[in-house]
Order: C-alpha cells, then sequence, then structure tokens
C-alpha cells in the first residue's frame, strides 16, 4: 500500500512545476503619531526596475505591497492608485503574479488606532 501512495505522491509532484516566489519589506510603521515606511526607507518605493530584476530571478510570484497606508492614507475618498496602478500593470507585463496584500503588520489606516 505504501508504495502505491508513493507512486501517486511522485506522479502529483511531477505535474506541477517547481516556483520561485518572492516578497518586498513594505511594513509601515506606526510609533505614536510617526510613520516609519520600509517602501520609502528601502528605495523600492521610487524604483520601478526593481521588478524587472526580480524577474530577472525568476520569479512567478510575488507578494506585493498595494497598503492602505500609502494609498489612502486620509480615507478611501482622497486614494490615489497611480503607484499600484503602474506596479501591478508592470507585473503583469512581466508575467510575475501578484499577491496583493491591502495590510501588512503596521499600522493599517491612520484614523485606526
Amino acid at each position: 500500500m505504501a508504495s502505491a501512495f508513493n507512486s501517486t505522491l511522485n506522479t502529483n509532484k511531477a505535474q506541477l512545476p517547481l516556483e520561485v516566489w518572492a516578497g518586498v519589506e513594505c511594513t509601515v510603521n506606526r510609533v505614536g503619531e510617526e510613520y516609519l515606511d520600509q517602501l520609502e526607507r528601502n528605495g523600492h518605493a521610487t524604483r520601478l526596475d526593481d521588478l524587472n530584476l526580480f524577474a530577472e530571478l525568476g520569479i512567478h510570484a510575488i507578494r506585493y505591497p498595494i497598503l492602505w497606508e500609502r494609498i489612502a492614507p486620509n480615507g478611501l475618498e482622497n486614494a490615489d492608485w497611480s503607484w499600484a496602478d503602474e506596479r501591478l500593470g508592470r507585473l503583469r507585463e512581466l508575467g510575475i503574479r501578484p499577491i496583493v496584500g491591502l495590510v501588512h503588520h503596521g499600522s493599517g489606516p491612520r484614523d485606526t488606532i
């Protein structure tokens, strides 16, 4: 029985391609009323070309930050999706699947405590 089970596992493994996934450090950390944005600190916020580098590494999917703190820090009525639109469009062009996160283990929208 065990050999039949192992044979099934091996068959299933052969059908699933190995993929490389990645993620960008994206915490927006709130300490009191001060915000520390890791995308700004690590430079990724202004480097669209980083996505090309991920593609060159063979990345298939990426955990990618479309964080409320950055898109709509003053509420959804004032949301600016331009940064997200540009980056998600580029990921699509590169054939990288985004795993989009609206929140990270940071603080969430400013109106939350």
